[in-house]
């Protein structure tokens, strides 16, 4: 049960490093967000996967769904985090 929240609570987290937030704008909000989704998402899946493959190289064994998840979901963030970082020092 532990490893189910811990996975919603990095969820919840992505999605909250992924919104992009325009006061007063809802719509422009939702299109900004699902625009930076549609764009981020595919890269941080394909790096999810290349780990999956390595650790798939090193044990013999695919990881748990759950295992990849939290592997996506950590790359993910990552990519957040130098992503914001990118537009905050450029």
């Amino acid at each position: 049960m532990g490893k189910i929240i811990g996975l919603i609570v990095l969820a919840i987290f992505y999605l909250l490093a992924a919104g992009r937030y325009y006061p007063g704008e809802p719509l422009a909000t939702l299109a900004a967000t699902l625009g930076h989704l549609a764009r981020s998402l595919p890269v941080a899946a394909a790096t999810a996967y290349l780990v999956a493959l390595v650790v798939h190289r090193v044990t013999g064994q695919w990881p748990a769904w759950p295992g990849l998840l939290r592997i996506f979901l950590i790359i993910a963030l990552a990519f957040e985090f130098l992503y914001a970082l990118h537009r905050h020092y450029a």
